[in-house]
C-alpha cells in the first residue's frame, strides 16, 4: 500500500447541502478543494499558519457549542 496523499471529507456547500471536500498533498504542498469552487494551495510556512488558524477556529467552535450557539446564530466573526 502506498503513502496516502488524498482525503475526502464530508462538508457543506454554500447552500448548506451535504457535499464532499478534498485535501491532498503533492510535492510538499497541501491543496484544499471545496465543493463550490477552485482549490487553494498552501506551501511552506503557509501550512503551519493554516493549521494554527484551523486549530484556533476549532477551539472557538467548541466554546460556542458549549455555550449553546447555533450556526448562524449571531456570533461575532473574528
Amino acid at each position: 500500500m502506498g503513502v496516502r496523499r488524498e482525503w475526502l471529507l464530508h462538508c457543506s456547500d454554500s447552500y448548506a447541502d451535504r457535499a464532499v471536500c478534498e485535501v491532498s498533498v503533492s510535492a510538499g504542498a497541501v491543496e484544499i478543494t471545496g465543493p463550490d469552487g477552485p482549490a487553494f494551495t498552501l506551501e511552506g510556512g503557509e501550512i503551519a499558519q493554516f493549521r494554527a488558524a484551523l486549530d484556533a477556529a476549532i477551539d472557538q467552535s467548541e466554546i460556542d457549542l458549549r455555550a449553546g450557539h447555533a450556526v448562524g446564530g449571531g456570533t461575532e466573526p473574528a
